[in-house]
């Protein structure tokens, strides 16, 4: 009996501290992520709870997840710019693919030329924004593996500053 009780005991607090690492997806297509967060789908992307409390909604998984890493690691900054730029692409990607719809409706091929004209400046921000979030991701990346195992974590020295000139 006591050898089950204490088998129960270290089983539990193991499955624990797994629970509180991982992100696995369920039967109905929602993502449980650490034991805190759930990443819904939504008609408009993702939609991101924490302990039941909604979030936001994110375009794609991959900015959900990392924006759950973020708020873990108490990186509100990079969370909060997650979420800005996020918002961000998703509307200008809606607006250049509605007014590209316009161009390609138009029987007038002066006016198809002009919105691809306008529309040019669009598309470079866009860019620059994916370039920015692709950057806060990759950083939620890294935290997340240095959480796993603490290799780029630096050592730190027995005895401060000691050089080869002692006593002068």
């Amino acid at each position: 009996m006591k050898y089950q009780k204490k088998l129960r005991q270290l089983l539990s607090q193991e499955l624990h501290n797994t629970v509180s690492a991982a992100i696995w997806k369920n039967k109905n297509g929602s993502y449980e992520v650490f034991g805190r967060y759930t990443i819904e789908p939504a008609a408009a992307g993702y939609r991101v709870c924490c302990n039941q409390n909604p979030i936001g909604t994110f375009s794609s998984t991959r900015t959900a997840i990392s924006w759950c890493i973020a708020d873990r690691c108490q990186a509100y900054n990079i969370a909060r710019q997650l979420l800005s730029l996020d918002h961000r692409v998703a509307e200008l990607a809606q607006d250049i693919q509605a007014r590209l719809a316009i161009g390609d409706r138009s029987s007038n091929p002066g006016l198809k030329e002009i919105i691809v004209t306008k529309l040019e400046s669009k598309i470079l921000q866009k860019k620059l924004l994916e370039n920015q979030l692709n950057k806060c991701v990759n950083w939620t990346k890294y935290c997340q593996q240095r959480g796993f195992n603490n290799e780029t974590a630096r050592t730190g020295r027995d005895q401060p500053n000691k050089t080869s000139r002692q006593g002068f």
